[in-house]
């Protein structure tokens, strides 16, 4: 049973927090969870994008960034192929698997971790006087470009 002690004090004139937490027969947890990729997204005259292909955990702004690459994607297959069966099929040929590759990293290394490592640089104690290591610095770097390029928000990747 969840404590309603933490939002003690969250009373709103439309909403009784407190009372609301106590009144209820069971308090449900939806952790933020993703789903395994998918082996194919199109189906004849039908396709996926966003979520409905690669559901993923949302951190990073990765579920909206991944959705405007599909629909950039799309685009530009729907101009290039006469039918739309072909273009959903080279579509899904270029998102698929860059898609199934961010939603695999997210689940060992997610867009967080750069976060983790921030803390993590900024908690180390300072040599040099009041200087940090310069190397926390790269490293911090390139863990960003390496998600970068993994997501697909790379500055070559976006200029192609």
């Amino acid at each position: 049973m969840i404590s309603s002690a933490a939002f003690a004090d969250w009373h709103f004139d439309w909403l009784d927090v407190p009372a609301f937490i106590r009144a209820a027969d069971s308090v449900l947890e939806f952790p933020m969870v993703d789903q395994d990729p998918l082996p194919r997204w199109s189906f004849g005259l039908i396709t996926l994008l966003g979520d409905a292909a690669h559901p993923m955990v949302p951190r990073g702004s990765n579920g909206a960034g991944q959705a405007i690459l599909d629909a950039r994607a799309l685009t530009s297959a729907l101009l290039e192929n006469t039918s739309p069966v072909a273009a959903f099929a080279a579509y899904e040929k270029q998102r698929l698997e860059a898609t199934t590759r961010i939603v695999l990293t997210n689940r060992t290394n997610p867009p967080d971790a750069i976060l983790r490592e921030v803390v993590s640089a900024h908690r180390r104690p300072a040599v040099r006087g009041n200087r940090r290591p310069s190397s926390a610095g790269t490293e911090l770097v390139a863990l960003s470009e390496g998600y970068k390029r993994i997501a697909g928000y790379s500055k070559d990747a976006l200029r192609t």
